[in-house]
């Protein structure tokens, strides 16, 4: 499991989490905070996230954390999303 994500990492993870939803997450507040929102079948937005502070993001539980409940949020709307699990990275360490 990654750990210390940055924020492009993690913005390209949550854009991740909500296929076959359009995703649109984009770092800003010198990459402190990163905002998101998904789009519904017809690419209207359905929910909208203003920001996940970095202390969220870098780390992988805590952004694995946040990203299943909005999942639930969005099933809970009666939309089937893909299986999703946090993507792994090599370690750095071990190379």
């Amino acid at each position: 499991m990654p750990k210390d994500l940055s924020a492009q990492e993690a913005a390209g993870i949550i854009e991740s989490a909500f296929v076959p939803l359009r995703c649109v997450a984009e770092p800003w507040d010198n990459d402190y905070r990163i905002r998101f929102r998904i789009f519904d079948s017809n690419d209207k937005p359905m929910l909208r996230m203003d920001a996940v502070l970095r202390p969220t993001f870098q780390d992988a539980k805590s952004l694995e954390f946040l990203l299943n409940q909005v999942r639930g949020r969005v099933a809970r709307k009666g939309i089937e999303l893909a299986p999703w699990s946090l993507p792994s990275r090599p370690d750095p360490a071990a190379a």
